[in-house]
C-alpha cells in the first residue's frame, strides 16, 4: 500500500484488517487470534456476536460491510507467518477446504 496516495481499495482493506484485529484484541486479548479469519468469517455468516469477551452487532454490521466493500478477507499465512488480503473468490475456497478439514471451527 502507498501510504503518500492510498486508493480507496487500499484503504477499505485496510480498515477491514485494522477492525479484524481490533476485534481479535477486544473478544480475545490477541493481536490474531489463531484461526481469527474463520470465526469471524462464521460470525459474519450466523450474525452471532458471543465471540470470546463479546462484539457489539454494530461492529459485526461494519465488517460485514467491510468485506462487502473490499471484495475479499485477510487470512494469516503460515507460510508468510503475516496476514495477507485475498478476494473473496478465493477466501471462500479457503473456507470450504479449512470447514472439511476441521469441522469443529464451525460447530464451536
Amino acid at each position: 500500500m502507498s501510504y503518500e496516495h492510498p486508493t480507496h481499495d487500499e484503504l477499505v482493506r485496510e480498515t477491514l484488517l485494522r477492525m479484524m484485529e481490533d476485534i481479535s484484541e477486544d473478544c480475545w486479548c490477541a493481536g490474531w487470534l489463531n484461526d481469527l479469519e474463520f470465526t469471524l468469517w462464521k460470525a459474519v455468516l450466523t450474525g452471532k456476536t458471543n465471540l470470546g469477551f463479546g462484539m457489539p452487532e454494530s461492529d459485526l454490521i461494519r465488517l460485514k460491510h467491510l468485506h462487502e466493500m473490499a471484495d475479499g478477507w485477510w487470512i494469516w499465512a503460515d507460510d508468510e507467518e503475516n496476514r495477507r488480503f485475498v478476494s473473496t473468490e478465493e477466501w471462500l475456497k479457503i473456507y470450504a477446504e479449512k470447514m472439511a478439514k476441521a469441522p469443529e471451527i464451525n460447530n464451536s
